[in-house]
């Protein structure tokens, strides 16, 4: 059956606004005051339980040993270490200033393909990084009055979330091969950091027992792992389909319904500075999203969704 012309639209936008929305749930997961690294633990394991299902149904590899190194580095560099830094900076932070403080991983993606030479120097592009570096700066510089006397600090920590997303953008992108799937990919890399970050806890006596799950943090751990199951599915069948090009559009969205659903649900209110900030990082998206459609086989290893977001 033909799909509607409108079908990728809606892809791009039901994944932006399910992901804009992780934000607000970060902020009640954290907000009963649970350690990060029990929130971190039990998303990584309802993460892996949503692609186990997903690879069981479709017929999809589970886990294969060949590909350990890639699980390992991504469940340290694109889940674990990320995780914890960003569960410990929600609290001090508004889901709208995440949502914008993120959106700087295509432009860090950019930044570090163009250092290792996997990118030439486009100046429409360099363009798009500096305004996304305006656009952090108008977060920092300026008197915020948020809801932490150190919120710089905390903007400057989930910033490098999103450089560690990039670096694991530029490692899928170049060193995984195109044929490993990725819902294998990423049920085995969160197992693997499930199998580190349960024994941590272990170790340090964090104690979130299965039954927290039915708290408000619980549900809301659970909302994020399955909503940004669906949302994955949604954006990789956007760049199966459509192209990276049309994908990278997601970004604008977790971007702007970030913002709204903070408001909607926290009633957040932002100055004059985090408005423009909004502006000036989608001006950089804008630029720094390439204007050319690559060729199928770079379309089939771009399979990271943080490469557009």
């Amino acid at each position: 059956m033909t799909e509607h012309r409108l079908f990728p639209y809606f892809l791009i936008l039901a994944a932006g606004m399910i992901w804009g929305l992780v934000f607000s749930l970060t902020l009640i997961a954290t907000a009963q005051g649970a350690h990060p690294l029990g929130l971190s633990a039990w998303q990584v394991v309802l993460t892996a339980a949503f692609f186990l299902v997903a690879c069981l149904v479709s017929g999809t590899r589970l886990f294969n040993f060949r590909n350990l190194r890639h699980y390992i580095l991504l469940a340290l560099v694109g889940i674990t270490v990320p995780n914890l830094l960003y569960y410990n900076a929600a609290p001090h932070l508004s889901a709208g200033i995440l949502s914008i403080t993120i959106s700087t991983v295509p432009l860090f993606t950019y930044g570090i393909m163009l250092v290792l030479r996997f990118e030439s120097v486009v100046a429409r592009r360099m363009a798009g990084i500096v305004l996304g570096m305006i656009a952090i700066l108008l977060l920092v510089i300026p008197d915020q009055g948020l809801s932490s006397d150190d919120a710089s600090f905390w903007i400057l920590l989930v910033i490098i979330c999103a450089l560690l997303y990039a670096v694991e953008n530029v490692y899928i992108s170049k060193g995984v091969a195109p044929d490993i799937d990725v819902r294998e990919l990423l049920l085995s890399s969160n197992l693997v950091a499930a199998a580190i970050q349960f024994p941590l806890a272990i170790y340090l006596g964090v104690d979130e027992s299965w039954t927290w799950l039915a708290s408000d943090a619980g549900l809301a751990i659970t909302g994020i792992a399955i909503g940004s199951g669906f949302a994955y599915a949604m954006f990789f069948y956007s760049i199966k389909t459509s192209g990276p090009v049309f994908a990278s559009q997601c970004a604008y969205v977790v971007t702007i319904s970030g913002v709204i659903w903070g408001i909607m649900i926290f009633s957040e209110q932002h100055i004059i500075w985090v408005w423009l900030s909004v502006i000036v990082m989608l001006l950089g998206l804008m630029l720094v999203n390439p204007d050319e459609e690559v060729e199928v086989a770079d379309v089939n290893n771009s399979i990271n969704v943080e490469e557009s977001f």
